[in-house]
């Protein structure tokens, strides 16, 4: 290949650029793979369906459904915005790099973002009512244990709508000040799901030593199971949430790939 058909700009703008094309391809494989699950769960729990239970098995429907629809208008919003990025604005001064950081409260973008946020909540969401769950039966008040993660995920969902204020406004408040709600927003989220995370794993882990004490080691071994799965679901999130933290704190470009991932991953985790 020649030299010459290189675009004349510096290796930081070609390396942003090809972080952000690469992310919106592996965003769509991602996304790929949460349909796939969105089909398996809800066969599985369409099958499972009986006039007895259905109270209980309707909302995980309905849940997986909004998910799935908000992964769709996500993934339509991201393709629609590369195109527009890389084909019909392609002669933006600064390129698709400099469109893409001036463009960002475009509303085909916006439409995007407003999807991420909204998955990011019902994720973190679902993850506080399993710890309910999880925790009903135990000698504390159930209230006194959420109270926490509840304190946690509404501060979660309020630095969601700042960060997309922030993105969205010319508001004076926003603008004048030195605070990017990327951070926070991002840091209370993951660190809402490995507190819960630990907290499910810990109770699990007692009720299963509780049966193997009263009945033998032979039984008890499906905690030890669900826990296990509980804690790599989890740790497939953390990893690529504390990527993106880390490489954005850094400054660094390829920190675009994991933002246009990080909602099918969560989204991927919880089916």
């Amino acid at each position: 290949m020649s030299s010459s058909w290189t675009p004349d700009e510096s290796s930081e703008v070609l390396l942003a650029e090809s972080g952000w094309l690469q992310g919106a391809v592996a965003s769509s494989i991602a996304y790929g793979i949460g349909v796939t699950l969105f089909f398996l769960c809800f066969h599985l729990l369409i099958r499972q369906m009986t006039r007895a239970n259905y109270k209980k098995s309707l909302p995980l429907l309905i849940y997986i459904t909004i998910d799935v629809i908000l992964g769709t208008l996500f993934m339509a919003s991201l393709a629609d915005f590369t195109q527009l990025a890389f084909i019909q604005y392609r002669d933006y001064p600064g390129g698709p790099n400099a469109f893409e950081n001036n463009m960002f409260g475009i509303p085909v973008d916006m439409l995007g973002n407003v999807c991420g946020v909204l998955m990011m909540a019902l994720s973190d969401g679902l993850v506080v009512w399993r710890c309910m769950v999880i925790y009903r039966g135990c000698m504390v008040p159930v209230w006194i244990i959420m109270l926490f993660p509840c304190l946690m995920l509404a501060a979660s969902i309020a630095l969601g709508i700042m960060w997309l204020l922030q993105l969205a406004s010319s508001s004076p408040f926003f603008t004048s000040t030195n605070i990017n709600y990327t951070v926070p927003y991002l840091s209370l989220s993951l660190a809402l799901n490995i507190i819960i995370t630990i907290a499910i794993v810990l109770r699990l882990l007692t009720y299963r030593h509780r049966i193997t004490k009263a009945l033998g080691s032979r039984f008890g071994a499906q905690y030890t199971s669900i826990a296990a799965m509980i804690v790599e679901s989890a740790a497939l999130y953390s990893t690529f949430s504390l990527a993106l933290l880390i490489l954005f704190l850094l400054n660094n470009p390829i920190s675009a790939a994991f933002i246009e991932l990080l909602p099918q991953i969560q989204v991927s985790t919880d089916n």
